[in-house]
């Protein structure tokens, strides 16, 4: 277990200077920052002397390694539109990103566990073909349509609902089912077909012929060995929600980290954008590699491969 342990912690840290590498080089593709931080009618000795004072007039590969001196010790320097460490500007943005995050997460499961088992304890099939297609429907359906159409509805409509901003359980709704919803489709269909594939084992088989009820069966043998290809995937989407969210943050002005790494990006604020995609990556690759622990537990022989 150590080993596997090791190897997985090696992967983890390439990837992350991996991550700076490519992010680094490809900030600089958007332009040169100096002329939306002047005025319009700043002089070219003005835009060359924050050139040399941002640091931008080194070599790329100087530019680089003092880039990457910085960044191991966890410094990316001042944001250039205000005032304040890029790093806490995106620190300060993660509990919101986490908040709706995790309750998409928590309920984009919840429901597709719902559905999975309403699927296998009934007999209808017609019943399950009507949960599929509306779980494929949802998914079909863009996320920011799909949340200004619940912004229609709930808010502009019925007035239920706030349509932005974050403050209690009410402004969570319409995000957090945006980013649920479309999620639905993907579990639901690995569940089934994990239930489906353990319905056709000898013990399930046995389990019938000794009388016991399918509630039981299902419940008690064929969802915990169900659940092995599911914590997989749910780790891996988990990581991909937290970095994924920029477009229901936007359409709701969620005050998260997607929506300020895009703003960062539109300003160009190197600092910003870098501090925030370092952030991002970092939380994504932790739960790849809790998920590839938790895995190497539930199925030891992950560890020998």
């Amino acid at each position: 277990m150590l080993g596997f342990f090791a190897r997985r912690l090696v992967q983890a840290t390439l990837t992350i200077l991996g991550v700076l590498t490519v992010a680094f080089f490809l900030v600089r593709l958007s332009g040169d920052p100096t002329a939306l931080l002047l005025p319009e009618a700043a002089t070219a000795q003005e835009m060359e002397a924050l050139r040399t004072e941002l640091g931008l007039d080194r070599p790329i590969w100087v530019q680089y390694w003092v880039f990457m001196s910085k960044a191991l010790q966890g410094d990316f320097g001042n944001s250039l539109r205000i005032e304040a460490s890029a790093l806490g500007l995106v620190l300060e943005r993660v509990p919101a990103t986490l908040e709706l995050t995790l309750t998409a997460f928590g309920l984009g499961i919840a429901l597709a566990f719902a559905g999975a088992l309403t699927m296998r304890l009934s007999t209808n099939q017609r019943l399950r073909s009507v949960l599929l297609w509306i779980a494929f429907t949802r998914q079909a359906i863009p996320v920011f349509w799909f949340g200004l159409l619940l912004i229609i509805l709930f808010s502009v409509t019925l007035r239920w609902l706030p349509s932005v901003g974050r403050g209690g359980i009410e402004h969570l709704v319409l995000p957090a089912v945006t980013l649920a919803t479309f999620e639905i489709a993907l579990y639901l269909r690995l569940l089934d077909a994990a239930f489906g594939e353990q319905e056709r084992q000898d013990y399930v088989r046995t389990a019938y012929a000794k009388g016991q009820t399918r509630m039981k069966i299902v419940l008690r043998h064929m969802l915990p060995n169900a659940l092995l290809p599911l914590v997989t995937i749910a780790g891996v989407n988990l990581g991909i929600l937290l970095g994924g969210t920029v477009v229901t943050e936007t359409v709701f002005s969620w005050p998260g980290m997607g929506r300020l790494i895009v703003q960062a990006v539109s300003q160009r604020d190197y600092p910003v954008v870098m501090a925030g995609v370092v952030v991002a990556s970092f939380m994504f690759v932790a739960i790849n590699f809790t998920v590839d622990m938790l895995y190497g537990i539930l199925d030891p022989r992950i560890r020998y491969r």
